[in-house]
């Protein structure tokens, strides 16, 4: 599709056809039916223009470290500039290691922290094809699988799963044979797993994993790049799943589609004498910054984490009775305006099924809904506005709806393993 204009919360393509958008810029432009962001950023550049913040710091820089400190998670004291989520997850690498003084980084298969040739390298296992042919294999880092209550290692068909059955795994096999506890110097772990399928871990997963963080000292490092300011349907993911971290990661949601803006946000402990450079020659230059003020006040004073939780009832009441009419729909998954369309074979194997995913996302497109596919990918993602109306919403998702029981009526030839990655013509 080639952009021709966008209309609030709709897209239309240079061949005259429009689309409800639920990609919003990949989650970086939270709000779509206000101008405030820009209203704010074309103000400050007339009046501040282009500043190098590690060098000169201006009203706005302040105002937002401030603001984003007073509505972050309790312990959270300290920002760093950054200009994007890879490069604060590559700054907070850096700070659990040097808080610690240990080297290893534990990770979970399924995440995507950013494509920096060190994480592509390492963390960024949401498809092996992701690092293949052009990255390096970088030491100091392990993993263990993401927890999935749907679907689960070492077991056969759907769930519900314990998953916490991932950090036995942990326990008796990672840090017996592979790792000492006392090596690990930080956990990196998304909220709610994005580019992986929209997963939720249970309250019993983030109880268990924050006690082994305290009893061994690791660093629990936080990636809010996806779910921050309001995506889940708090203004941070953390907030509604009783998550305390030690460094929270922020990018593509906070500019508020303005200019690129990401941040690490610490605790005193780990950043108070912090002498690591982690800025860059354009982090939160003064237009950003007031961007990204104007984004947060306007999430917060026009029901936008309202309408959000709105969007995710509706979802789930839309799509949710896929599970049980369409054989192909294996599980329907939402956290706000985060929401997840797993797609398999059949239900009692649940083989994943790509072929069938893009071919409902194609149907969907017909349809007038853009949404978020890869191929080799099983899971089809809504990832709207926080402020779409919610009769657009509703509407878009019986689109959806719609594809995926056309999708079903003559289902596509499926590869034979799901390493396969010859593309379908």
């Amino acid at each position: 599709m080639v952009l021709a204009r966008q209309r609030g919360w709709l897209l239309e393509d240079v061949d005259g056809n429009t689309y409800a958008d639920h990609v919003s810029a990949w989650g970086s432009a939270p709000l779509r039916g206000s101008s405030r962001v820009a209203d704010a950023m074309d103000a400050c550049e007339r009046s501040l223009g282009m500043q190098n913040t590690a060098y000169t710091i201006s009203e706005p820089v302040v105002e937002l470290a401030e603001r984003i400190v007073e509505i972050s998670p309790e312990g959270l004291t300290r920002v760093a500039y950054s200009l994007s989520g890879t490069l604060a997850v590559e700054g907070s690498i850096k700070l659990a290691r040097e808080a610690t003084g240990r080297p290893m980084i534990l990770g979970f298969l399924g995440q995507y922290h950013g494509e920096s040739t060190y994480l592509t390298a390492g963390s960024s296992t949401d498809l092996a094809e992701v690092t293949t042919q052009h990255a390096q294999f970088a030491p100091g880092l392990v993993f263990i699988p993401y927890p999935n209550a749907y679907r689960a290692p070492f077991h056969r068909g759907a769930g519900p799963f314990d998953d916490t059955a991932t950090l036995d795994y942990l326990e008796d096999w990672v840090l017996v044979h592979q790792v000492e506890p006392g090596e690990i110097a930080g956990v990196l772990i998304e909220p709610v797993l994005g580019e992986g399928g929209i997963i939720a871990p249970s309250p019993a997963f983030w109880e268990r994993l924050q006690a082994m963080c305290r009893r061994w000292g690791w660093k629990l490092i936080l990636d809010e790049v996806q779910t921050g300011l309001g995506r889940c349907g708090t203004m941070f993911a953390a907030e509604r799943y009783g998550i305390r971290p030690d460094l929270m990661l922020l990018g593509k949601g906070f500019s508020g589609g303005g200019q690129p803006i990401g941040a690490i946000l610490g605790t005193e402990e780990i950043m108070a004498r912090s002498t690591l450079a982690l800025g860059g020659t354009f982090a939160w230059t003064p237009p950003s910054a007031a961007g990204a003020l104007a984004n947060i006040d306007a999430i917060l004073d026009t029901g936008a984490l309202e309408n959000v939780m709105l969007m995710e009832r509706t979802a789930l009441d839309v799509l949710g009775p896929l599970v049980r009419d369409v054989e192909h729909v294996g599980d329907v998954r939402a956290s706000g305006a985060y929401i997840g369309v797993e797609f398999v074979q059949d239900k009692i194997s649940i083989r994943p099924a790509p072929a069938f995913h893009r071919a409902v996302h194609r149907a969907a497109l017909r349809r007038g809904v853009l949404g978020l596919t890869q191929w080799g990918k099983w899971v089809y993602r809504l990832q709207p506005p926080l402020d779409m109306p919610i009769d657009l919403f509703h509407w878009s998702c019986e689109q959806v709806a719609e594809a995926v029981r056309e999708t079903a009526s003559d289902p596509p030839p499926e590869p034979a393993l799901l390493i396969d990655r010859e593309r379908a013509s």
